[in-house]
């Protein structure tokens, strides 16, 4: 009786020893601080009403980041990005276009999640995005085949330069080393904004002018 008491004994206390040993195993977490650049491209359109037939507009997106490790598996994520974005019309009749181009300099603040302690990791950044549009340009061909509805959409300049929304993406990141990493991550990023004037004050007005935003980028990090 006394040796099945041991026994039992020894049984239950046998889980929580493997627990101990495998949480004395797992290598202690420093919080860290690492600084990145990276760049991409994004394609982006309008969301118009009245509608806008649109091709997908292509632009470059460069900026640096700097992120900070809060717990493990868990960082915090800012970024500062030049991009450039807008909407680009589609029309029927041979050599038409019209483009406009927005540059907007963007600082997200996103909560990075990462799973896996080796060098390669599966990521996501989840956040809110802020912008403000530096500059607007328009490039037009073929203006002859436009309706005047278009024509006056084309000179409509910006009435609202700011930009903000949510957005964030997977990714997959690559140690290089104890301080080099290098990412490559998808993001998609939906505004809530309006860059015109929603109030129904005549016939010319888009009730809704919003931007989605679509891409990917590659990023290098140096942790300190």
């Amino acid at each position: 009786m006394r040796r099945a008491t041991l026994l039992s004994l020894f049984l239950l206390l046998l889980p929580p020893l493997s627990l101990g040993a495998q949480e004395t195993a797992k290598p202690a977490f420093h919080q860290k601080l690492s600084f990145g650049v990276h760049g991409g491209v994004l394609a982006s359109r309008f969301s118009f009403v009245p509608t806008v037939s649109q091709r997908l507009h292509l632009g470059p997106m460069l900026g640096m980041k700097l992120r900070y490790d809060v717990e493990r598996g868990a960082s915090l994520q800012l970024e500062v990005n030049a991009v450039q974005t807008g909407w680009r019309e589609k029309y029927d009749a041979a050599a038409t276009s019209y483009v406009r181009d927005l540059t907007y300099l963007e600082t997200p603040l996103m909560a990075h999640l990462y799973l896996g302690e080796g060098n390669m990791r599966l990521f996501v950044n989840a956040g809110p995005f802020v912008g403000y549009a530096l500059s607007e340009r328009s490039t037009a061909t073929g203006e002859a085949n436009m309706s005047a509805t278009d024509l006056v959409r084309h000179a409509k300049a910006l009435q609202s330069r700011f930009f903000w929304g949510l957005g964030g993406g997977p990714g997959l990141s690559i140690g290089l080393g104890a301080h080099h990493r290098i990412e490559l991550e998808g993001r998609f990023v939906y505004g809530f904004g309006n860059i015109w004037d929603t109030e129904r004050s005549n016939t010319q007005t888009y009730v809704q002018s919003t931007e989605v935003r679509f891409g990917g980028f590659l990023s290098y990090l140096f942790t300190f």
